[in-house]
This record gives structure tokens, C-alpha cells and sequence, in this order.
């Protein structure tokens, strides 16, 4: 049946069970200056989210490793190619809320909550195609909050992400993005990825028309950054005549998180260093290396990265709303506090420093902010691995290997330096990595993951 039934959910990661209704719009927050990642390169200006779409997105999708999508309705997109570059600006409010963890489930009706993992109460007989049993619902991966309506979820981290399965020839998704026009890969059938951005006001966004009547897998990826604005999400409906949505797949078993600043975003992927309309507009975090990253090896992933900020100070050599100050945010934008029992990942990937040296080496201050961070880290994680990326060598890598031999000497065994400065490449916007600089940066990570767990 079709329509826009209240739709249970099950969030992953930081993930949950929701409903279909739609709700008024979220709170966006203003962009800060976005500047270059590497050392030389000038200073330009974030623009504000211009609603364009990248147009570059299926091919870029391959080359970056990207599960293929298909039959995705498609939005507008800008056409240039992505680069890779360095990171800038990191100013604005600081961020909201809680979200949960892979298999949690909940009722729509009432709010996000339940254990882990937890199992949904029954199996479902007869389901079509061979679908697992279990309460229809999605499973959504990364840090969420409750939304202002029953069973609804905000979110503005960029890389939030929803899957499901359901029966039925189309899927809409319902949704409050207010003004923000926020953009999304989706992908069905593992087929080609398509980008899709919402406009101002609007209710429901088509996902997907004219598939083949049957079941179908459905994942829909949170491309833009959280300073764009929150997302609030109600459900999925619209499946056409007799569709349904069926239980979604279960966790992979695998977690991981990347803390960063644009590079980490997928900031100006897209785009070239013309960069027409400003570096939001190519802005893709499901080409991003982690995303690359986590989809080679099987993984769920949670991306907390903003670009412009850094770990002691930003882009802009402020110190205030660096990443510790963020980090603690389930959305970065209204303070509301993440529950950090709701994912806990095996390894945390941090790439911070590119903005602090975007002044020059900003010295021991630089080392005695990130070793504090990733204590503070270190108390949410009791198990993580640590990777922390190099992304150009030189004295910024020293700087990395004093930070590891600082933690070493402190007691901490479960930490290593990554060097990615052979793969990243300054050719998307504002000298940021382009899809080709991501997907090889996403690939030499892949490749610890699998040395270092097993995965």
C-alpha cells in the first residue's frame, strides 16, 4: 500500500526506528570562511549553501570506491570536477543532541530509545523475496537527536545515513529541511549513486520512481556539512500500489569515526579550482575518504568533521568552537548533548591540523591541545584504535609523531600516525582533495583498517 504510514525505525551507530510524519523546519547556522588546506594557498570565503547539486556525481561515485546506485531521482548538480585541498574557516554555533546506536529500536511513537542492538520484538511471516523477519523500520547510522514531532529525528552531521528495504516500484522521503537545501546520495540496489537536494518548504523528496515491482535496498547518505542545517527526517513512504517498507539489514559488526575538518567533510570533492558559486555547492561527504574507507571494508561509519576548525585553533586563528569544543554535540548546531554509549566504534580515524598551521606552526600548543583531545576521546572509547592522519608531511607530520610518542609515554598503546601526503591532491575547490585525491587517500586507509583489524 502506499501513503505515508507512521513507520517504525531502527537507528544504527547512532542510529534508530522512526515515523513518516513531517515537521517544521530545523535550525540552520551560518557558514564560516572556508580556506585552503595546504600551506601557500589564499584564503576565500565559504559561501552559504546555493542549493545546486554536483553534477559530476556518478562517475566521481565510481572512482571514489562508491556502492553504484540505481534509478535514483535526480537533482540538480553542478558540474565540475572535485580536488583535493586543504581546510578553512571553522566559525559558527555549536551543536545539538543525541542520537543511537546501531540495532537500537524504538517506536516512532515513542522517541528513540532501546537497547544496542536490541532485536525488534517479532518476526514478520510471508514478507516478499526472501526479506529478513523483523518490524519494518530503517536503520540509520550516526549521531541523532529527537525531532519536535513523535518518532521523528533531527541530524546535521554530515555522512548521517539512512538504510532500509522495502517492496514497491518508487520510495519518497519525509522530511522538514526548512530553507537549508541540504543534499543527499541515494542509492538503490546498490546501483548508480544519485544526488538529490531539497527545496525550500518541501514535505516529501522522490528518492527513486519506475523500479521493478519487488524488494529493493535503499540507502540514502547526508552529503553537505552541518553548518548548512538540521535535517529533520519523519520516514519513508510513497512506494507505490501494494509497497511496503520491510525490515532493514543488520549491522555490519564494524564501526568507525572520523573526526576532522573539510578534508574529512568531502569539502569541494565535486569541484574544480574555478569553483563557480562557492565550495558548498561540490561539497560531498559520501565521497569523502572515510565513506570511501568504511564502504571498502564493510563498515558503518560516523563522520564528525566541520570544515575550517582544528583541534587548538581554526582556520581563521580563533580559538573558540575548535573540535573539542564541538566534539561532545550530537547536532553542531543547538548544544544538545550525545549520548556516547549509542556507538562504539573499533577504530577512530582524526585528521585535525591542516587550520592550525593555516597560521604558520602553531608550536607545543598545537601538540598539548590534540594529546588532551584524544584523552578526552579515549574516556567515550575504552576500546578504540586511534589513526591519526598525516595529510602533507613536513613539519606537520613531526608534530603528529610528537603527539603519538607523548600518548606512548603516557600509557596509551592503541595509537598510530597515517601518512596520506603521497595520495591527497590539491585539485578540487580551494585546494581540496577531488573525487580521484579522496578516493586514493579512502583506499591507503582501507588498507590499515584491514592490516590493523582485520576487516
Amino acid at each position: 500500500m502506499h501513503g505515508s504510514k507512521t513507520l517504525p525505525w531502527v537507528i544504527l551507530g547512532a542510529a534508530a526506528w522512526i515515523a513518516g510524519a513531517c515537521t517544521s523546519p530545523a535550525d540552520s547556522s551560518g557558514v564560516g570562511p572556508e580556506g585552503p588546506a595546504n600551506p601557500g594557498s589564499s584564503d576565500s570565503s565559504r559561501l552559504a549553501s546555493t542549493g545546486a547539486s554536483p553534477a559530476s556525481r556518478a562517475n566521481a561515485a565510481s572512482s571514489a570506491g562508491a556502492q553504484p546506485g540505481a534509478s535514483a531521482a535526480s537533482g540538480p548538480s553542478p558540474d565540475t570536477t572535485p580536488n583535493p585541498g586543504s581546510d578553512s574557516g571553522a566559525t559558527s554555533n555549536s551543536s545539538s543532541s543525541s542520537g543511537s546506536d546501531s540495532g537500537a529500536t524504538s517506536n516512532p511513537s515513542a522517541g528513540l530509545e532501546g537497547p544496542a542492538d536490541a532485536q525488534p520484538p517479532d518476526a514478520t511471516a510471508g514478507l516478499p523475496d526472501g526479506s529478513e523477519a523483523g518490524a519494518p523500520g530503517v536503520r540509520i547510522v550516526g549521531r541523532t537527536a529527537p525531532g519536535t514531532t513523535a518518532g521523528s529525528v533531527r541530524f546535521s552531521w554530515p555522512g548521517v545515513n539512512i538504510g532500509a528495504r522495502f517492496v514497491g516500484t518508487q520510495v519518497s522521503m519525509n522530511l522538514d529541511d526548512g530553507a537549508n537545501q541540504n543534499r543527499f546520495t541515494v542509492v538503490v540496489d546498490s546501483g548508480q549513486p544519485t544526488t538529490l537536494s531539497t527545496t525550500p518548504g518541501q514535505a516529501s523528496l522522490p528518492l527513486a520512481t519506475g523500479l521493478t515491482d519487488g524488494s529493493h535496498d535503499l540507502l540514502i547518505w547526508r552529503n553537505t556539512e552541518a553548518s548548512i542545517g538540521v535535517t529533520q527526517f519523519t520516514g519513508l513512504s510513497n512506494f507505490g500500489p501494494g509497497g511496503a517498507l520491510l525490515a532493514p539489514g543488520g549491522a555490519p559488526g564494524k564501526r568507525m569515526e572520523v573526526i576532522g575538518d573539510s578534508l574529512s567533510v568531502g569539502a569541494g570533492v565535486e569541484g574544480n579550482a574555478a569553483c563557480p558559486g562557492g565550495i558548498d555547492a561540490f561539497t560531498d561527504n559520501y565521497l569523502a575518504y572515510g565513506s570511501v574507507a568504511a564502504r571498502t571494508v564493510g563498515a558503518d561509519v560516523t563522520t564528525i568533521a566541520w570544515s575550517g576548525i582544528g583541534v587548538y585553533r581554526n582556520y581563521d586563528g580563533s580559538t573558540t568552537n575548535t573540535m573539542p569544543m564541538r566534539y561532545p554535540y550530537a547536532i553542531p548546531n543547538d548544544d544538545t548533548a550525545w549520548d556516547f554509549s549509542m556507538y562504539q566504534p573499533g577504530v577512530v580515524v582524526i585528521n585535525l591540523g591542516t587550520n592550525d598551521f593555516g597560521a604558520g606552526d602553531p608550536g607545543t600548543p598545537y601538540e598539548t591541545a590534540y594529546v588532551a583531545f584524544i584523552k578526552t576521546v579515549r574516556a567515550k572509547y575504552a576500546n578504540a584504535h586511534f589513526i591519526l592522519i598525516d595529510m602533507y608531511g613536513g613539519n606537520r607530520l613531526t608534530r603528529i609523531e610528537d603527539v603519538v610518542a607523548a600518548l606512548k609515554n603516557g600509557g596509551e598503546s592503541m595509537v598510530e600516525t597515517l601518512s596520506v601526503s603521497s595520495a591527497q591532491n590539491n585539485l578540487g575547490c580551494n585546494q581540496h582533495p577531488n573525487v580521484a585525491g579522496q578516493a586514493a587517500m579512502g583506499a591507503v586507509l582501507a588498507a590499515r583498517l584491514e592490516s590493523l583489524m582485520g576487516w
